[in-house]
């Protein structure tokens, strides 16, 4: 800048140089502000990355629960082939006995032979169950109860109350808490009517 500037600037009034500082501060205030608004922008996600960020967990959080799924499913299956394994392990020996029993029946004849061979197998049979944890229901002489049997006669009876299970066409067996098979039952109806006495003397 040159003397004779100088001199000019410095005759410039008071009130005018204010007035300059005065508008150079409101320009670098105005320039802080668009650069504030510019840096805000940039960190604010727009809607679309948004939308992607949002659509890219979704599509993870499917992955991760497909492998879960499948997972469990080659579990569940590597379960129940490991159950069938023990099952048919358990059963095997039972097998074997009747095997042999068909085997010896057909060179003898030897019933009491036979008797024995049938003994065994049976307790081979009850063998496995108690090692399954297998039971079988007791239901000759209890109350008959729906949860445990299934009554598919009833019959008049002299000596059985009725309610009360007089025998057993088929047992049912219990696994811990759970039924497997009820035990079907035939069921007291106490005694016979008379009328339904006098029928079954004509029927006589």
């Amino acid at each position: 800048m040159s003397k004779q500037e100088e001199r000019e600037e410095k005759e410039q009034p008071l009130e005018e140089q204010a007035d300059i500082s005065q508008e150079q501060e409101e320009k670098l205030e105005e320039g802080k502000e668009q650069a504030e608004t510019k840096e805000e922008e940039k960190k604010e996600p727009t809607l679309e990355e948004l939308l992607a960020e949002e659509t890219d967990k979704l599509l993870r959080l499917r992955a991760d629960f497909d492998n879960y799924r499948k997972r469990m499913a080659r579990e569940t299956d590597e379960i129940r082939e490991r159950s069938k394994i023990i099952v048919v392990s358990d059963f095997l020996p039972v097998y074997d006995f009747f095997c042999m029993a068909m085997d010896h029946a057909a060179h003898t004849d030897d019933i009491n032979a036979l008797k024995q061979g049938m003994q065994m197998i049976m307790n081979e049979f009850s063998r496995a169950f108690d090692d399954l944890g297998v039971k079988e229901i007791e239901a000759v002489g209890k109350a008959f109860d729906p949860k445990l049997h299934d009554a598919v006669k009833s019959e008049a009876s002299e000596e059985v109350p009725e309610g009360i299970v007089i025998s057993q066409w088929k047992a049912g067996y219990k696994l811990g808490d759970r039924l497997i098979r009820p035990s079907s039952v035939v069921v007291s109806s106490g005694p016979a009517k008379e009328e339904e006495k006098k029928g079954e003397d004509q029927k006589g």
